[in-house]
């Protein structure tokens, strides 16, 4: 008897085993666009907050933490330069009344970036991830496939009828020059960097 249930614990144990591959948690690029997604429907208001007062400004990308001076850039030729004497108090007075402890805003094409994080994609790719106030009517929606065939790219997916997750990705050569394999076997392939 002792035999038998050790023998259907073992069936049992096999039959199981292949199906714990299903329960993996979601990939970096799943979770943070999950959280960006959590965040816009969250704290949509507070968002939108902010981009009133930014958009009316000259300046062109916002950011502050709680306890830390703002840091405000404008858009010249040679990229976002980082202006020592702007002030725009009204953004941290509206950060403040919203209970906002910090936040990243870029100015970008007809709206606005919320500056998340970046990760390395499986394709060794750097990608930046953003949600984005504003239609991006020309750039393509995400997929998986988009990635594994284009080592530079952008891409969103809706995540109601104002805001999108937004990303854009870039080879990292960096990684193929320090010997990553899987970034070596895709420069092997032509791919680069390339900004847009």
């Amino acid at each position: 008897m002792r035999q038998l249930l050790k023998l259907c614990s073992l069936l049992i144990a096999a039959a199981t085993l292949p199906a714990c591959d299903a329960l993996k948690g979601p990939s970096p690029a799943e979770q943070l666009e999950r959280t960006i997604r959590q965040e816009v429907n969250a704290n949509q208001h507070e968002l939108e907050a902010l981009i009133q007062v930014a958009e009316p400004t000259v300046y062109d990308g916002f950011a502050w933490r709680r306890g830390e001076p703002p840091q405000i850039r404008q858009r010249t030729a040679e990229g976002m330069i980082l202006l020592e004497d702007a002030s725009v108090p009204e953004i941290i007075a509206t950060a403040v009344e919203f209970n906002v402890p910090s936040f990243s805003l870029v100015r970008y094409q007809q709206g606005w970036l919320v500056v998340f994080r970046n990760y390395v994609s499986q394709h060794c790719q750097a990608v930046y991830a953003y949600a984005y106030r504003g239609t991006l009517p020309d750039t393509p929606q995400c997929a998986d496939t988009l990635f594994a065939e284009q080592a530079n790219g952008q891409c969103q997916s809706a995540i109601n009828s104002e805001w999108v997750v937004f990303k854009e990705w870039f080879f990292a050569e960096t990684l193929a020059d320090d010997g990553n394999p899987i970034c070596q076997q895709k420069a092997a392939q032509g791919w680069q960097a390339v900004a847009r």
